[in-house]
């Protein structure tokens, strides 16, 4: 009798089994595959590829209809997978705004006419007609200081830039064209024998824009943003840099003169004056007002100590950057131990400053001061 009622129970433990793998081998067969409905990207985008849709990687043809990946748009397509036909949308979106490029006041003489957009260069990502304009009231034939605004849009974004436009009379104008006469007629050279010139209100030691603590830069002068000769070697290093593993991005690049009084202001309030000249520029002796310096990932010195900021350290030079407040060159710069801000040079004279790593400031190189 025993050994029956194990046969029996063996018999029954047997039957679970195949049915429950028959249990399995039914869902697996019959299982839905996951996909994505739909997929966002930005315009300019690489199409996706099927396997972006699916959860796995499944190699199967789209159906699209006609898409333009630089207009914004939504756009149905359709992927057959076993003797199924799946539907799916991709969604064009323009999350960035048009960039204007070179925005700076304007002066003129009563009664002269004027080109808004002479050195003004506006770009989009976008394939979409721009609207621009400049909004403002201004009377050519009055002087005064109008504050105007320019304004782009794309069917998505709108991009503002704030200007002056100066109209004088033409006795004033002589009057400045004489005084910079004289300014210019009056140039010195640097303890080491450098040209210092100053024109158009601008200081140039050898030929290089300087902006510290002795030489300041007009309130007016204003790019309009970071200088494309430094965009484009700062994206060239940033993109050999994430081979490397590294992410570098520009926390803080071009202020205004009246940006940078309002953020001296607040760290003079905060610290006391002293201790923000130690590492804050007065408004007008930023570099970040030339358009050829920037703040790269943190605002901290332990940045130093990152790989993120010892490959900026050790390869910056290769690509025309210098670090510009260097560790133990806070006598010559005015400017405490600043691993993060770079400022272009080109390649050559960066080369020289970094000095097989000992770097050398540029006001010692120069033979000028900085002090206010």
């Amino acid at each position: 009798m025993k050994k029956k009622k194990i046969k029996v129970k063996i018999i029954i433990i047997v039957l679970i089994i195949i049915l429950l793998l028959g249990v399995i081998v039914f869902l697996l067969s019959n299982r839905k595959e996951s996909f994505k409905e739909s997929i966002t990207i930005n315009i300019g985008d690489k199409i996706p590829k099927s396997n972006d849709y699916f959860t796995k990687d499944i190699k199967v043809k789209i159906k699209w209809a006609s898409i333009d990946n630089y207009k914004v748009n939504t756009y149905k397509g359709t992927m057959s997978y076993k003797n199924k036909d799946y539907n799916i949308k991709l969604i064009v979106k323009d999350v960035n705004p048009p960039k204007i490029e070179g925005v700076k006041d304007i002066t003129i003489t009563v009664g002269d006419k004027v080109d808004f957009y002479k050195d003004i260069k506006i770009s989009d990502d976008s394939k979409d007609e721009l609207d621009k304009k400049v909004e403002g009231k201004y009377n050519l034939k009055k002087p005064n200081t109008y504050k105007l605004k320019y304004i782009v849009k794309d069917k998505s974004n709108t991009t503002t830039k704030d200007f002056k436009l100066i109209v004088k009379k033409k006795e004033e104008v002589k009057k400045e064209k004489t005084t910079n006469n004289t300014t210019s007629s009056s140039n010195k050279t640097s303890s080491k024998g450098y040209k210092v010139e100053k024109r158009n209100g601008l200081y140039y030691v050898n030929g290089i824009l300087i902006a510290n603590k002795t030489y300041p830069l007009p309130s007016n002068y204003n790019p309009g943003g970071l200088l494309e000769v430094f965009t484009t070697n700062f994206n060239k290093m940033k993109n050999d840099a994430k081979r490397d593993g590294i992410n570098l991005w520009i926390r803080s690049g071009f202020r205004s003169y009246s940006y940078q009084q309002t953020l001296y202001n607040n760290y003079a309030a905060r610290d006391g004056k002293a201790a923000a000249d130690t590492y804050s520029a007065r408004p007008g002796h930023s570099e970040h007002q030339t358009g050829l310096a920037a703040d790269i990932n943190s605002l901290d010195q332990s940045f130093a100590n990152t790989k993120e900021g010892k490959w900026l350290n050790n390869n910056c030079y290769k690509y025309g950057f210098i670090i510009r407040y260097t560790r133990n060159g806070q006598g010559e710069t005015g400017y405490i131990f600043e691993p993060w801000h770079i400022r272009y040079l080109g390649t050559d004279l960066a080369k020289t400053l970094y000095n097989n790593g000992n770097w050398i400031t540029l006001e010692n190189y120069l033979g000028i001061t900085s002090r206010y």
